[in-house]
C-alpha cells in the first residue's frame, strides 16, 4: 500500500465534502487551517500570527449520531470565525445560519463589558447557489442601511462559498487560492487531487492527511458510517417529506370531491323541489280537467265530441 498520496491512484473513498474528513484535516493540519482561513478571509498568511481551532471532537462518539461537524476558529485571538461544510440544504438553513453568526458573536460572559466583542464570521461551504437569482462564487453580507447601503456594523459577517460556481469567480477569489480549495473539495480522485495540491505545500498537506484518513481503516470506517448516517437520514425526510405532499394532495382532492359531492346533492334537491311543484302542478290540472269533462257533459257534450275537438 502507497505510504504518501503521491503513489495513490483511483477514486477517493471519503472526500472533503464528508464534514468529519474536513473537520479531522483542519483539527490535524494547522497549515491546512491557516490556508483555509486566510483564503476565505482574504488575509496574507504571513500577517496572521495564529489560527486555533477551538472545537476538537473525538470523532469515534459521532459515528452513528447527528453532530455540527463545523471548523471553529480564534483567528489571531481578536476575531471569531465558524466555517460549516453543508451540502445539502433545509428549508430552515438561513435561519440556521443566522442563529450559528449570532452565537459566534455573544462572545462574552454576563456583566462583561461590551467592547470586549470581537468581530464574527459565519463562513458555509456550500453546493449550489442559496438564490439563484443571483449567482455568485463568494458570496458576502453584513448588516447595511437598506436605503443608502451604508454598513451599521462589520462585526457580524456572513460569507457563502459555492463550490460548483467556480467559473465565475472573480480575481479577488482566484488571487486568494479560493478556487483550488472549491476544487480540493469536489476532487473524487487521487489523481485530480494530485494536479491541484502537489504545487503548493499546504495543499499537499490536506492530501496527506485524507489519504493518512482513507487508508486507516478505523477512521475510514467511522467516517463511512457516519457519512451513511447521515444520508438515511436525509432519505427519510425526503421520503417523510413526499408522504407529506401526497397527503396534502389527498386531502386536496377529498376537500374537492366534498365540495363536488354537496354541489350535487344541493342540486338533487333542487331537482326534487322542481318534480314536487311538477306534481303538484299536475295533480291539479288533473282535477281540473276532470271538473271541465264533467261540465261539458252535463251541457250535453260527449266525450267522442271532445276527443274529436282536441284531435282537429
Amino acid at each position: 500500500m502507497p505510504v504518501s498520496f503521491e503513489d495513490a491512484t483511483g477514486p477517493i473513498d471519503v472526500t472533503l465534502k464528508n464534514d468529519m474528513m474536513f473537520h479531522l484535516v483542519m483539527a490535524r493540519s494547522p497549515k491546512a487551517l491557516k490556508g483555509l482561513v486566510c483564503a476565505l478571509k482574504g488575509l496574507d498568511p504571513k500577517t496572521v500570527k495564529d489560527v486555533i481551532l477551538t472545537n476538537p471532537v473525538d470523532y469515534s462518539m459521532y459515528a452513528t449520531k447527528e453532530i455540527i461537524l463545523d471548523v471553529k476558529v480564534s483567528l489571531n485571538n481578536n476575531e471569531i470565525i465558524d466555517i460549516e461544510l453543508q451540502m445539502y440544504v433545509k428549508g430552515s438553513w438561513k435561519l440556521r445560519t443566522l442563529l450559528y453568526l449570532c452565537r459566534c458573536f455573544d462572545s462574552i460572559g454576563e456583566g462583561d463589558d461590551y467592547s470586549k466583542l470581537k468581530p464574527a464570521t459565519f463562513i458555509a461551504i456550500m453546493n449550489d447557489p442559496l438564490f439563484p437569482e443571483y449567482p455568485e462564487f463568494y458570496s458576502h453580507y453584513e448588516l447595511l442601511n437598506t436605503k443608502n447601503f451604508h454598513s451599521y456594523s462589520s462585526f457580524m459577517k456572513l460569507n457563502v462559498l459555492y463550490l460548483n460556481k467556480t467559473d465565475i469567480a472573480t480575481k479577488e477569489d482566484i488571487d486568494n487560492d479560493l478556487v483550488y480549495w472549491a476544487e480540493i473539495f469536489k476532487a473524487t480522485t487521487w489523481e485530480e487531487l494530485k494536479k491541484i495540491c502537489l504545487k503548493n505545500d499546504t495543499f499537499k498537506e490536506v492530501a496527506q492527511v485524507m489519504y493518512k484518513s482513507n487508508v486507516q481503516s478505523q477512521e475510514k470506517t467511522i467516517m463511512e458510517a457516519h457519512e451513511k448516517y447521515m444520508l438515511d437520514k436525509r432519505t427519510l425526510e425526503h421520503e417523510l417529506q413526499e408522504s407529506k405532499e401526497e397527503l396534502a394532495l389527498l386531502a386536496d382532492e377529498k376537500a374537492a370531491l366534498t365540495a363536488e359531492n354537496s354541489t350535487l346533492a344541493a342540486e338533487n334537491s333542487t331537482l326534487a323541489a322542481e318534480n314536487s311543484t311538477l306534481s303538484i302542478e299536475v295533480s291539479s290540472l288533473t282535477t281540473s280537467n276532470a271538473k271541465l269533462l264533467a261540465l261539458l257533459k252535463q251541457n250535453g257534450v260527449s266525450e267522442e265530441q271532445i276527443k274529436a275537438y282536441l284531435n282537429k
